[in-house]
């Protein structure tokens, strides 16, 4: 369940926040406390929570959700956050990778623009016994390990892009209205030209809506702004380009439309926390140790 927010001045200078030393972790009863005082972060790598008893609230993009026992909170790469209570207690699974275990695996995480950070999965008991074996292999390796490790991720992402699917297609059914479908389709259009001149009036007749209707519909049902979904997309593209090509970073700025690369070296620290080419040799060298 989504809320909007007023105070806007949560919002400044998130911090940055990199918790890949604890991949799969159980917190019990953890005591929960509220959202007043406390500052966003975000993190370079993806974390999800799983929620086993109580509720957890967190703000995301403006907006409030609400997640209880069965449902899985997803933090993406540069989503800013503040997480706080539900319930005085809550007990969760969390589980953390980066976008490179993914690429190495050749797979992409599900988009979850249409379904939003939380989600209540189909299939429950699936899932839980999936945490549970992961979080037995992580605190009792052995030979092989993070080879199992490694498969228990492609097994995750896989099964969640397959219940993703399966709410998308329930929902349609059901009789999802013509609005979400609209700007669904409007989303894959952003996405297919990150990299060109596509430009806010162009999309929101896509969609058959003005400019400012477009505008308010799409940050109602997907909980960020269209040009927030075409930065974070093109910060997405640069991240590969920089993990996979020798491009330099002014020729990547160029390549995605950007009309000054001094902006796009802001916008690129700003929502992951690092410069393009700390980002580049961080992952240059993770790859060469490995």
């Amino acid at each position: 369940m989504a809320g909007a927010l007023k105070n806007k001045n949560l919002w400044s200078d998130p911090v940055y926040m990199d918790l890949t030393g604890g991949k799969i972790e159980a917190r019990i009863n953890l005591k929960q406390g509220p959202s007043r005082g406390l500052k966003p972060h975000f993190h370079p790598h993806f974390e999800l929570l799983y929620i086993t008893r109580g509720t957890r609230k967190l703000e995301l993009n403006g907006r409030q959700y609400s997640a209880d026992a069965g449902d899985l909170m997803i933090f993406r790469p540069g989503d800013a956050h503040i997480e706080f209570a539900g319930t005085d207690t809550v007990s969760y699974f969390v589980f953390r990778f980066k976008p490179e275990e993914l690429a190495e695996a050749g797979i992409e995480f599900p988009r979850i623009e249409k379904v939003g950070p939380v989600i209540s999965l189909p299939r429950k008991e699936m899932f839980y016994d999936m945490f549970n074996s992961m979080i037995e292999e992580f605190e009792n390796p052995g030979e092989g390990s993070e080879l199992i490790l490694g498969a228990y991720l492609v097994e995750f992402v896989i099964k969640l892009r397959r219940a993703i699917n399966e709410m998308l297609k329930n929902q349609i059914s059901e009789g999802v209205d013509s609005v979400q479908l609209r700007v669904s389709r409007a989303m894959d259009l952003m996405e297919k030209n990150l990299t060109g001149s596509l430009d806010l009036e162009k999309i929101a007749g896509s969609a058959f809506m003005s400019v400012s209707h477009f505008s308010h519909t799409f940050k109602e049902k997907t909980g960020e702004s269209p040009k927030h979904f075409l930065i974070r997309g093109r910060i997405e593209m640069a991240k590969r380009l920089l993990e996979t090509t020798d491009k330099t970073a002014m020729r990547i700025a160029e390549e995605l439309g950007y009309e000054s690369p001094y902006f796009f070296y802001r916008q690129f620290r700003r929502k992951t926390g690092m410069t393009a080419n700390k980002y580049r040799m961080t992952h240059r060298k993770k790859v060469h140790m490995e």
